[in-house]
């Protein structure tokens, strides 16, 4: 049924099989887009002699899928072989497949690309009406499942977090409650004093600060480390903290012989080691 929880190839791979009968279609077959949004590989086909298809990398803009994927938006030709306004990467496999009528149908549920629907004749006759009400029909439909499929996603992933949350706060009662009991058996005032301090903070679920690091780097050579982390070179280092290039040479060289590294990279990963960079 269409509420199983299925996977979107799941969905993806029924879709394809239910088509190409109800389309009276030669073929059906698609692809997930990769989660980069640069292509998708068809892995679900549906018909006779569509092996050559089967794990086909089509990139965005290349072929009649490509097309439709970078466009967003349908694409169709009503003879491959001969068609000029798309580009030829995959004729090998076209080619071998006997297919000549093809279309696909980019599949956005949310508006970001999600999988791409092609469907085919043997025959270079433009695909009707009728077959094309059909397909789209079910496409929508599909498309209409993966949001879903979506939303359902993100609620669940809220929740995981909720309960996380949930989970931490019952966590901070406890330990206000050995805290607040280790405090009675303290004698010293000030101790004493701190310890239900701390316990206090557990119970209102309050972070307790960490104790400030300690670091061996100037303020600035610190601007200058998150700017080298965050992959500046030392002109656009220069440019962000209004300093000219050679005194950011001079700081970095400065902070890097505080150290003990050598090159940009080992400079980054002390910072981060030593608790001086996020």
């Amino acid at each position: 049924m269409d509420h199983e929880n299925l996977t979107a190839h799941q969905r993806l791979d029924r879709l394809v099989g239910r088509l190409r009968s109800q389309a009276g279609l030669d073929a059906v077959f698609g692809g997930l887009v990769g989660p980069e949004h640069d292509g998708f590989v068809i892995t679900c086909v549906s018909g006779e002699r569509v092996a050559p298809l089967v794990d086909l990398a089509i990139d965005v803009g290349a072929g009649l899928g490509g097309k439709a994927l970078i466009l967003s938006k349908p694409v169709s030709v009503c003879d491959y072989s001969r068609a000029d306004a798309i580009t030829h990467h995959y004729d090998h496999a076209v080619n071998a497949t006997g297919l000549r009528s093809i279309f696909a149908i980019p599949v956005a549920p949310s508006g970001t690309p999600r999988a791409v629907v092609y469907g085919a004749l043997r025959v270079p006759v433009p695909i009707s009406d009728v077959r094309l009400a059909i397909v789209h029909r079910s496409v929508r439909k599909f498309e209409f499942d993966l949001r879903v499929q979506e939303e359902v996603q993100r609620n669940l992933a809220e929740l995981e977090v909720t309960a996380s949350v949930t989970r931490m706060r019952e966590e901070l009662r406890d330990i206000y409650a050995e805290v607040s009991a280790i405090a009675e058996q303290v004698v010293d005032p000030q101790l004493k004093a701190r310890i239900k301090a701390l316990s206090e903070r557990a119970r209102s679920g309050r972070p307790v600060p960490l104790e400030p690091v300690s670091s061996p780097l100037t303020k600035r050579e610190l601007d200058v480390a998150a700017q080298v982390a965050a992959g500046c070179t030392n002109a656009e280092v220069a440019e962000r903290l209004g300093l000219e290039p050679s005194t950011v040479k001079s700081y970095l060289k400065s902070a890097m012989r505080k150290l003990g590294v050598r090159n940009r990279v080992e400079f980054v990963t002390a910072c981060r080691r030593q608790g001086l960079l996020p």
